[in-house]
């Protein structure tokens, strides 16, 4: 009698177009050798298909875990003309659910990968949460006498497992054009300024980004659709997730971890640098100590492994090298400025997030 194991393979890799969901594929792939082995043919698109359609089960947060998973391919494939920037700068408007479909078109996943991201969830994801926890989240706030003795005392609304996940985004697409920028190399194409913007505006939402309708310049307006559309009572119905960031990176909690990866690397440019919040001419502040600062911070989701004791090593040689080539850069890279805040050619990930929230926080 036939049975389903007397089908050829290339006929059994066919179910493939029928599975819904990823549990589907392992529990198909568990039936049989034969079956497992059809399996293993299956493309990344596939995968990535099969993934998203229980990325609130297995990948959560969601949308924002297996974007991330997709972003550097997806940063990629936006390099290759001024048509996919642009295709990518408007999906920007529809947030990481839209982001997220449009890398259903042009990336994939294995299930090789799938794998290690389990285990950074442990090791890199979980424990860094925490930390970002602690800068603004519930573990911030139940600090003793939280008003009158934490320095950066301010009202947060934060969600830290999206805060991290936005900093991974972040860094996963636009974080190779700091190479690009760093070894002065023309014959690779960056993404724009204006479409890191675009990715924090609607991307990064906030409070204070969407109340930015009636601004002259372009860069600092945001339209009300995506993520920025009203609920029924008419209110935004998302956390303070732009500000939750900027005060995460700007955290004496957060910043002793990155300062003892550069120590790995080298002395820094100045030791008392601080990434003030706004431009201002004059002030003695060496651009190559934020240039460095802002390398290893945009690395994207294995990047933020600098944090953790475990992953420090395979990033030193790496660490030291971008120290020997800023420090012989003789000029900062081209800047953009709006209003007040500054935002540079390379991924400079403050400078956007304040362009985009300028206003909202006296003085900026």
């Amino acid at each position: 009698m036939a049975t389903l194991q007397s089908l050829p393979k290339d006929i059994l890799v066919l179910l493939l177009d029928y599975l819904h969901n990823i549990e589907d594929y392992t529990n198909l792939s568990s039936t049989c050798k034969k079956l497992r082995e059809c399996m293993q043919m299956a493309l990344p698109d596939t995968l990535l298909r099969l993934a998203v359609a229980q990325s609130r089960i297995f990948f959560r947060p969601s949308p924002h875990f297996l974007f991330a998973a997709t972003a550097r391919e997806l940063g990629d494939w936006a390099r290759q003309s001024d048509a996919n920037e642009q295709e990518l700068a408007e999906r920007c408007r529809g947030g990481v659910a839209a982001l997220l479909d449009l890398a259903l078109d042009h990336c994939g996943i294995t299930m090789e990968r799938i794998r290690e991201l389990h285990q950074i969830r442990f090791d890199i994801i979980n424990p860094v949460t925490d930390i970002i926890d602690r800068c603004v989240g519930a573990q911030w706030y139940d600090q003793e006498d939280f008003w009158n003795t934490v320095e950066d005392a301010y009202t947060i609304n934060s969600d830290p497992p999206e805060t991290f996940f936005h900093l991974t985004i972040y860094g996963e697409l636009f974080g190779p054009d700091f190479e690009t920028v760093l070894n002065n190399d023309s014959t690779v194409r960056k993404l724009k300024p204006a479409t890191r913007i675009e990715f924090a505006k609607y991307c990064i939402t906030d409070p204070a980004v969407a109340s930015k309708d009636e601004y002259e310049e372009a860069v600092r307006s945001v339209e009300r659709t995506g993520p920025h559309d009203l609920d029924d009572d008419g209110f935004w119905n998302y956390s303070n997730h732009n500000i939750a960031l900027t005060w995460t990176i700007k955290s004496q909690t957060w910043r002793p971890y990155w300062k003892s990866m550069r120590e790995k690397g080298g002395p820094d440019f100045q030791d008392d640098f601080d990434d003030g919040w706004w431009t201002e001419d004059g002030v003695d502040q060496d651009w190559r100590q934020r240039m460095w600062e802002n390398g290893m911070l945009c690395q994207g989701l294995e990047g933020l492994g600098m944090m953790r004791p475990q992953y420090q090593d395979k990033w030193v040689d790496k660490v030291k090298e971008w120290r020997e080539k800023i420090e012989k850069l003789e000029r900062e890279p081209a800047s953009t400025t709006v209003g007040i805040q500054t935002t540079l050619e390379y991924p400079y990930l403050l400078g956007d997030l304040r362009i985009c929230a300028s206003g909202y926080v006296a003085g900026t």
